[in-house]
């Protein structure tokens, strides 16, 4: 049953991402940069992986790189500024 509430904060995080990027496009007309796309790409991939691997379908040998590759892809942008 805890496995379903994970999976559902998750999702609400995802939606609560997907609405600030909402907001900042349609209403405050703002152009889609490198740190929106870094931002989308931790409140989209991050909240799924947790849900996946509360679920069971993701093992932890599997998430482990995928959380490397996405901390990596984030810090590599923060030098570009």
């Amino acid at each position: 049953m805890n496995q379903v509430w994970i999976a559902v904060i998750a999702a609400l995080v995802m939606a609560g991402g997907l609405g600030g990027l909402y907001y900042l496009v349609i209403k405050q007309n703002a152009v889609l940069d490198f740190k929106a796309l870094q931002f989308a790409s931790i409140v989209l991939v991050l909240p799924l992986m947790l849900a996946l691997g509360a679920l069971g379908v993701l093992r932890s040998d599997t998430i482990g790189p995928i959380i490397g590759v996405i901390v990596g892809y984030v810090l590599t942008g923060s030098r570009k500024e």
